[in-house]
């Protein structure tokens, strides 16, 4: 089963994390290389499916906190727990928000000042152990 799936989709990048995975600083910098090859260099909105995530390390949430290679970025998850793990995201120099759905953050992110929307390719690609 992969770590995490990346993908690019009418100019908004996603990044589906495995259920049970316990994020490190590694994985989330091979999903930011990742992401960051979709984008060819352009600073994109990036949702974030993190439903079902063990964790993530300190250095993880640090790190997160203070790359700022998004221009936006919206976190769904579908319980308590995700909400909590996604608090950490209140410190990041990226405007950030959660959300229990995926259409509800879509429309937040078409609805932000910086979305274009103009990139209709679709790319995804899948990492970790299978």
């Amino acid at each position: 089963m992969s770590e995490f799936v990346v993908a690019l989709e009418d100019g908004v990048l996603s990044l589906r994390w495995a259920r049970g995975v316990r994020i490190t600083h590694a994985l989330a910098v091979e999903a930011a290389a990742a992401l960051r090859a979709l984008s060819d260099g352009q600073i994109l909105p990036l949702l974030v499916l993190m439903r079902g995530i063990e964790g993530l390390t300190l250095k993880t949430r640090l790190g997160m906190n203070a790359y700022r290679g998004f221009s936006i970025v919206a976190l769904i998850g579908d319980s308590p727990v995700d909400e909590v793990l996604a608090g950490f995201a209140h410190n990041s120099s990226t405007p950030t928000r959660y959300f229990t759905s995926e259409t509800d953050a879509m429309s937040w992110i078409r609805s932000h000042a910086s979305f274009s929307g103009d990139n209709d390719k679709t790319t995804v690609q899948q990492h970790g152990h299978s």
